[in-house]
């Protein structure tokens, strides 16, 4: 199990070298702000669809809970942050989880708002593609990732819940609590719409942070319903938040980064001939 996650967490690293490190500006789309190479982000979008096709049946056809298991986890204390996911009503878990189904759908559409910007129209295809890449890294980061339910196993919240059947509480997703898909898709979705709006308008100097705040609400939100549908923890739900608000603003930020990395002088005159290269980091 071990050796596939590594594989992963090498091809993220790689993708993301070859995609804002290799390009130069002749292979890009022609975005002014971000550095896309449509053959390396187009690999990451491919993977990301692999890995999500491969990664999530596997999760969630883990074999089944013995009932000395559940019983086991239904004994077992948790820590006064996590407590609340206890306390919820067990009976509207199934409302809540449509909820959270219809929320984190309908984020994952929120950055084409973007092209209402004339400015970022006009990049359309560039942005549209880092979006799909950044979305990606996000699916691999959860589906094979250190963090994510392949290594490590928490049982949701429901299985703690000796008032429902064992039917609802004994099937092998539910070891995949730690941590929280929905939230950190919608996550990356929304702070990447903030950081993209923020980069294009520095004009708006310090009213830019209001974006990112902005951001924080949706998957707060999905984290709620989450948790009242008895799929996640509290903490489950904060991690998840975190990791995707990174690769939501990472994936932006490290692609803009990579324009005019290196430059070339050449200096002529009668007293020295000389040829310079400078490399920014």
């Amino acid at each position: 199990m071990r050796k596939p996650c590594l594989a992963a967490i090498t091809a993220i690293w790689l993708l993301f070298r070859c995609s804002f490190g290799a390009a130069q500006p002749g292979d890009s789309l022609g975005f002014e702000g971000y550095c896309v190479n449509p053959w390396a982000s187009g690999g990451a979008v491919a993977a990301g669809i692999v890995a999500n096709l491969i990664g999530q049946p596997r999760l969630n056809d883990r074999p089944a809970l013995s009932e000395t298991t559940i019983q086991r986890v239904a004994a077992t204390s948790v820590n006064p942050f996590d407590s609340w996911a206890l306390r919820q009503d067990y009976s509207k878990r199934w409302s809540a989880h449509e909820t959270s189904d219809r929320l984190l759908y309908s984020s994952l559409f929120l950055p084409a708002l973007l092209f209402l910007d004339k400015d970022i129209r006009r990049d359309w295809a560039p942005v549209a593609l880092l979006y799909l890449e950044t979305q990606s890294i996000n699916t691999v980061l959860y589906a094979w990732g250190p963090m994510g339910p392949t290594l490590v196993t928490r049982y949701r919240p429901a299985v703690y819940y000796e008032e429902l059947p064992l039917e609802d509480r004994n099937f092998g997703g539910m070891r995949n609590s730690f941590y929280s898909g929905h939230v950190g898709s919608t996550a990356t979705s929304t702070f990447f719409t903030a950081k993209v709006l923020a980069d294009y308008h520095p004009e708006w100097g310090g009213k830019r942070a209001l974006l990112y705040g902005l951001a924080a609400i949706p998957p707060a939100v999905v984290g709620y319903y989450r948790i009242r549908a008895l799929r996640h923890f509290p903490s489950d739900v904060l991690v998840g938040g975190l990791v995707g608000a990174a690769v939501g603003i990472l994936g932006p930020e490290l692609h803009s980064r990579c324009r005019n990395k290196m430059a070339f002088s050449a200096v002529f005159g009668r007293d020295a001939k000389g040829l310079g290269m400078v490399c920014r980091f």
